[in-house]
């Protein structure tokens, strides 16, 4: 039989009661995080004050020295202490946190109201052979409810996997279908086999990163270098302006080679930024549970129950359009930002067009092909132009007058303002199909969302007094998570108002209110044990 681990072996294999007690009997002893947690804390602040330190000593040494050394003491001192005085402990139905030198704080948090279990293991700790084990609730704000910084590889795994486990466990049985509310036939905890959802190479992550939003790395990159680059940059800017203007041929092929080179730097670091990001992506499943692996450097790991998803984002922009490629973004439940490195949403940075249904079918069951979207009425274009062309000429014609000749570029306005709002018309489109509603918004960056009326909160029907003139209404679908909301724009107020009324009264969402109802019983009645831990 195998002996619960000691408080201060973070590293040692579960015990028997941590990974198959039932709910409401004890799983071990507190444990503490890994021995090296606080140096690797040091190592994290260690280039934000070394420096300061340096120059310090520099200038004053035998003040500085004395001083410097009793300040890391004291540092070094208070990060083993709060290292010492933090501990965890999967207790029952919940895990329990302790922590703090004076001042103690105590957290449980129900297993059973967990939404996500992320991984993050950065250079240092990998290094060290340690990671990040971040705990999201629906409840969170902007940091998670539970961050352990840091643990063992192989306790980091066992965490996620008994935390995953143990959060389904909890839930009362019955049909997934009830449980999901989106015709699931997966019932959550069941026993399977690990399987690849979908996996994506190199070469399509670079494409990824020369068609998406990595384009714009490389000017935050030379912002940090324009300071050292400047007086280089001006002196060589001079000189090739001079002999353009004498009419010499060997500066204009200068100009052309430094174009090309730029755009090919440009391009190179687009692609390294997506591969370093999300090298050896993976999404996999096991049973009820989605899990994503990614990470050239600083390796990711997120796992996702299928049922906490809330809406399937799909992203597009005009490159991307041409070449039958989109983005993907799962939003569920959990409610916290992101921490250090962490991205709390589950995103496919490229994929397929035609790739797409498979992907929505396997993180919404139930949900059918994806439909053709009815476009938005005459009247929503009649208020694209009005809000978009509108302004511009309000802006061109007076300083195109008052500013001719040059003035007379701000006129380049009014087409683009016909250009983007012509893009948001033809970007507007939903459709019904089954339990689930698809709305898509946006001119060049096209947004589709597919949300199952089971994760439906509440619905809200609104109109200004000039979409009530040309009949037209937003419908918002409110779901739980962070994120933007889903909404159908400029739609027919005739057809969206049923809509608004009867989404939440779908056999969807009567079972997945049924399925609610049975959690809270349950959480209801394990509160008055948990309080008494």
């Amino acid at each position: 039989m195998t002996s619960p681990p000691e408080p201060g072996d973070a590293s040692a294999p579960p015990s028997v009661a941590s990974t198959s007690s039932a709910p409401g009997q004890g799983t071990g002893r507190p444990q503490r995080l890994h021995p090296l947690s606080p140096v690797i804390d040091l190592v994290r602040i260690a280039p934000q004050t070394l420096l300061p330190m340096v120059f310090f000593v520099a200038r004053e040494p035998l003040v500085a020295v004395p001083l410097s050394i009793l300040v890391a003491v004291l540092v070094i001192g208070a990060r083993f202490l709060a290292w010492s005085r933090f501990t965890y402990v999967i207790d029952g139905d919940s895990l329990v946190v302790e922590r703090g030198i004076l001042n103690r704080s105590r957290r449980v948090v129900p297993l059973d109201r967990i939404q996500q279990v992320d991984l993050l293991r950065k250079l240092r700790h990998r290094i060290a052979g340690l990671a990040v084990v971040r705990v999201d609730t629906a409840g969170t704000g902007s940091e998670a409810e539970v961050t352990l910084d840091a643990v063992s590889d192989a306790e980091a795994d066992r965490l996620r996997a008994v935390l995953g486990v143990r959060a389904r466990d909890a839930v009362p049985a019955w049909p997934a279908a009830e449980d999901a509310g989106t015709g699931a036939t997966t019932r959550p905890g069941s026993a399977e086999v690990e399987r690849e959802v979908l996996a994506i190479g190199y070469r399509r992550l670079a494409l990824a990163g020369v068609t998406g939003a990595q384009l714009a790395v490389v000017f935050a990159v030379l912002g940090s270098l324009a300071g050292l680059l400047d007086e280089v940059v001006v002196s060589m800017g001079e000189r090739v302006v001079g002999e353009v203007a004498d009419g010499a041929r060997p500066a204009i092929s200068v100009l052309i080679v430094l174009g090309v080179g730029a755009v090919v730097v440009w391009l190179a670091v687009a692609a390294g930024a997506a591969i370093v990001a999300d090298a050896d992506y993976r999404l996999t499943r096991r049973g009820d549970v989605l899990h994503v692996r990614r990470g050239l450097l600083d390796q990711r790991e997120a796992s996702l129950a299928v049922h906490r998803v809330q809406v399937v984002r799909i992203l597009q922009n005009p490159l991307r359009r041409m070449l039958g490629l989109v983005s993907v973004t799962l939003q569920s439940a959990g409610g916290s930002g992101s921490v250090e490195g962490v991205d709390s949403r589950v995103t496919v940075p490229i994929l397929r067009r035609a790739e797409v249904e498979a992907l929505v079918s396997e993180v919404l069951p139930g949900a059918p092909p994806l439909p053709g979207l009815a476009a938005a009425p005459a009247a929503a274009r009649r208020r694209a132009w009005t809000r978009r062309v509108g302004p511009a000429l309000l802006l061109a014609l007076p300083v195109a007058v008052l500013l001719a000749p040059w003035g007379i570029l701000a006129l380049l306005l009014i087409p683009i303002g016909v250009l983007d709002a012509e893009l948001v018309y033809r970007g507007l489109g939903w459709a019904r199909v089954g339990d689930h509603i698809v709305a898509r918004r946006g001119g060049l960056l096209r947004e589709t969302n597919v949300v199952p009326m089971a994760k439906v909160q509440s619905t809200r029907l609104a109109s200004s007094p000039l979409q009530r003139r040309v009949g037209l209404a937003n419908l918002l679908l409110d779901v739980a998570g962070r994120g933007r909301t889903p909404a159908v724009l400029d739609g027919a107020a005739d057809d969206l108002g049923p809509l608004h009324l009867g989404a939440l009264g779908t056999l969807a969402a009567r079972r997945d209110e049924q399925a609610v109802r049975r959690r809270s019983t349950a959480e209801i009645a394990a509160t008055p044990k948990a309080a008494s831990t």
